[in-house]
């Protein structure tokens, strides 16, 4: 098992290595957001065409310390079965050390990510797996130092900004909420790649000449999934290809939805895109380093990748496209049909 209270308190000691964080500043961060909530879903659902059976929201504005305890929570749930299932195959004496050099790496990544991550819907699914009727109670996150810090830094207007970040998570939201499939869906092809995992030697030589064969051949073993890319067998995948189709729609979805939804609200929307789309295409040498190895770099292409197919599909087959990616799990595309939106439309649609 990984120690995940080393996990946390190694986050929060390089979180204060951070700027102090000015709490009545969140403080009147979430009143505008608690302020803004109901007219933000009015227009998310309107642009969507998702509608929530009850609209309880919970919008919290946590600091940097409040967001690494709740992944902390979400990631244990999904990380300790993994621990477990593979344990066997490591030697006793080094499954102590091997629980706090995981914990130590974990929270370097959560201490690094705490500083970048602006809002964060998905938090809290893994800690609710166990309850399923919980799900509608699922707060989305907003780190609120990391907004101001932007603000600040690119003369943002305060509440413009946080709004629109507000939206593109409240997208999320009904994407799970609202689709009565998507959570099962969702967690079904995690279960299956956690189910199907099995580092043993054999495995690592297979995932080892499978890495030289691709850098011989000029690829990047770390481009579609980071570090744990490289160890997966061909049926892991195919599931993280599903996997990778499926947050690539939600992203991208998430990014549309909240440029329709932001049109009469939000004046400065365009700017706000335009300056984040630059920051994320010219990481510092570290930030690239660490988004390869963790698969972050993955992350941020399935905005553009998820957008570029939406917009194609749409182009193509009219808002209808869109309805239908949500009626059916079937309908959700691969990577494959992501980078190829034409296949796609030719089995979903029926569009040669």
């Amino acid at each position: 098992m990984i120690a995940w209270n080393t996990a946390s308190k190694v986050a929060k000691g390089v979180i204060a290595t951070f700027p102090k964080e000015d709490h009545a500043e969140l403080a009147a961060m979430e009143s505008n957001l608690a302020e803004f909530s109901g007219e933000a879903l009015a227009l998310v659902q309107s642009a969507s065409n998702l509608r929530l059976s009850e609209s309880n929201l919970a919008v919290r504005v946590t600091t940097r310390s409040q967001w690494v305890d709740a992944n902390v929570a979400s990631m244990s749930q999904l990380m300790d079965p993994v621990i477990t299932k593979l344990a066997g195959s490591i030697p006793g004496p080094f499954v102590s050390l091997g629980a706090q050099a995981g914990a130590v790496q974990f929270g370097l990544l959560f201490g690094w990510m705490s500083k970048r991550v602006l809002g964060q819907y998905d938090a809290a699914l893994f800690a609710n797996s166990q309850n399923n009727n919980e799900i509608g109670s699922t707060p989305i996150y907003v780190v609120g130092s990391n907004i101001t810090s932007l603000e600040t830094r690119f003369g943002f207007p305060k509440s413009q900004f946080e709004r629109w970040v507000l939206l593109h998570e409240l997208t999320h939201k009904l994407q799970f909420e609202a689709v009565p499939w998507m959570l099962d869906y969702y967690r079904g092809l995690v279960t299956s790649l956690i189910d199907k995992m099995n580092i043993g030697p054999s495995d690592l030589f297979e995932s080892l000449t499978r890495l030289v064969e691709d850098l011989k051949d000029g690829r990047n073993p770390l481009r579609e999934a980071g570090l744990a890319g490289i160890f997966v067998s061909d049926e892991q995948r195919a599931i993280l290809s599903r996997l990778g189709g499926l947050m690539s729609v939600l992203e991208g979805h998430g990014d549309l939805i909240m440029a329709k939804a932001a049109t009469s609200v939000i004046p400065e929307a365009q700017r706000f895109e335009e300056v984040l789309h630059q920051k994320r295409e010219s990481p510092n040498l570290v930030a690239k380093i660490v988004s390869q190895l963790y698969g972050f770099d993955a992350k941020l292409r399935q905005y553009e990748a998820g957008a570029k197919f939406l917009k194609k599909i749409e182009e193509q087959a009219g808002q209808d496209a869109l309805t239908r990616l949500f009626e059916a799990s079937d309908n959700m595309p691969d990577l494959d049909e992501i980078a190829n939106p034409e296949r796609w439309l030719s089995r979903v649609m029926a569009l040669a």
